[in-house]
């Protein structure tokens, strides 16, 4: 019941930040794009395989990519930690409402991704929380049920999976004219 309220308010108070933020998109393509931000969420079946691919397709494009998951315990980030090459956040940093209190979360904020992809399909406060106010220009992901925070919204309703998302996105980014 608590987490709920928490959950409850945190998500108000993202949405009015989100509305209140003064920022300048720009479509951005794999083409023209040197830095990615991935958010991805491990409780997604096959997110690791998943993430893990999607960081290799962006390096073999010859594009940087830094990660970011949000877990629910450090045994999970032990495991987590041998197996990607990605950032973690638990509830051991984090504030009440999702803000990330470890330099890992907030270098992750501060950083100015061309692109920030966001593959969660379960989504959490501190996941949202990084996407409202990352300084990524062009923001792409799933909407779901919460507030749309994306530049691009890529529906995944029919078949929510992690894998299928990743590859609409990539889809899409290979394909979208930026001069639309």
């Amino acid at each position: 019941m608590f987490k709920k309220i928490i959950r409850y308010y945190a998500t108000r108070l993202l949405f009015k930040a989100y509305q209140n933020r003064q920022r300048s998109t720009r479509i951005k393509t794999l083409k023209n794009s040197k830095n990615v931000g991935i958010l991805w969420n491990p409780q997604d079946d096959g997110s690791v395989e998943t993430y893990e691919l999607l960081r290799k397709t962006l390096q073999a494009r010859g594009i940087q990519s830094s990660g970011i998951a949000h877990i629910s315990s450090s045994s999970e980030m032990e495991l987590l930690t041998t197996e990607t090459h990605s950032g973690f956040l638990d509830k051991r940093n984090l504030g009440w409402f999702g803000r990330p209190k470890t330099n890992v979360g907030m270098h992750f904020i501060r950083e100015s991704f061309d692109i920030l992809i966001d593959l969660s399909i379960i989504k959490t406060v501190a996941l949202q929380y990084i996407l409202v106010y990352s300084q990524a220009i062009f923001k792409v992901g799933w909407q779901g049920i919460e507030p749309n925070y994306y530049d691009l919204n890529i529906d995944v309703t029919e078949k929510p999976q992690c894998r299928y998302l990743m590859e609409q996105i990539v889809y899409y980014l290979e394909n979208i004219n930026e001069k639309s």
